[in-house]
C-alpha cells in the first residue's frame, strides 16, 4: 500500500505527512508521479493539499505508474500543475539526460528546478555538464573510471556479494 498506491488514498497519505511533520524538525519533501493510470493524473488534486500538510518541497515525476518509461514525460502537464502551489517549491523530473534538458526544463516549464535521475545512471558526469553548460566529450577510459568509482562507492556502502 505504499509508493503510488498511496495517490488513491489521500486521506492516508496526509495523515502520514502530517504526522512525519509532528515529529521531526527535517524539512519533509515528496516526489510523486501524476497519478497511478495514464488517462487519470492526480498530482494537480494533491500538490496544494501537500503543501497545507506542511510539505517543504515536492519533485513531479511527469509519468504515470502505468506508464513506466513507454513514453516521454509530460512536462506541460507538471508545468500546468506548477500553477496550484503557493509557496512551496516544485521540481520537475523525467527525460532529463543533457545540461540542454536542464536549462530547457526550468525555462519553459515553470518549477524552482529539476531533478536528474536516469540521465545520472545513464551518464554519472551530466552534472559537470550541467555546470558548465556544455557537452562533455569523455573518452572510454574516462568512463570506464567513472563508472569503476560508482561501483566502488556501492561495494563501500553496501558491501560486496562475496563473504
Amino acid at each position: 500500500g505504499g509508493g503510488t498506491a498511496l495517490l488513491r488514498q489521500d486521506g492516508r497519505l496526509g495523515k502520514i505527512l502530517r504526522g512525519m511533520n509532528r515529529v521531526t524538525d527535517i524539512p519533509i519533501t515528496v516526489k510523486l508521479r501524476t497519478g497511478i493510470q495514464d488517462d487519470i493524473p492526480v498530482a494537480h488534486k494533491l500538490l496544494p493539499k501537500f503543501e497545507s500538510w506542511g510539505v517543504s518541497m515536492a519533485t513531479l515525476h511527469g509519468r504515470s505508474r502505468q506508464q513506466r518509461y513507454t513514453k516521454l514525460a509530460d512536462w506541460k502537464y507538471i508545468s500546468k500543475v506548477s500553477y496550484t502551489v503557493n509557496e512551496m517549491p516544485l521540481f520537475g523530473n523525467g527525460d532529463v539526460l543533457g545540461y540542454t534538458d536542464y536549462y530547457e526544463h526550468l525555462e519553459k516549464h515553470h518549477v524552482d528546478g529539476i531533478m536528474i535521475a536516469r540521465g545520472a545512471l545513464i551518464k554519472p558526469w551530466i552534472f559537470d555538464e550541467t555546470k558548465s553548460k556544455r557537452h562533455l566529450d569523455i573518452s572510454s577510459k574516462e568512463r570506464l573510471d567513472i563508472l569503476k568509482k560508482f561501483c566502488n562507492y556501492g561495494m563501500e556502502h553496501w558491501g560486496s556479494d562475496s563473504i
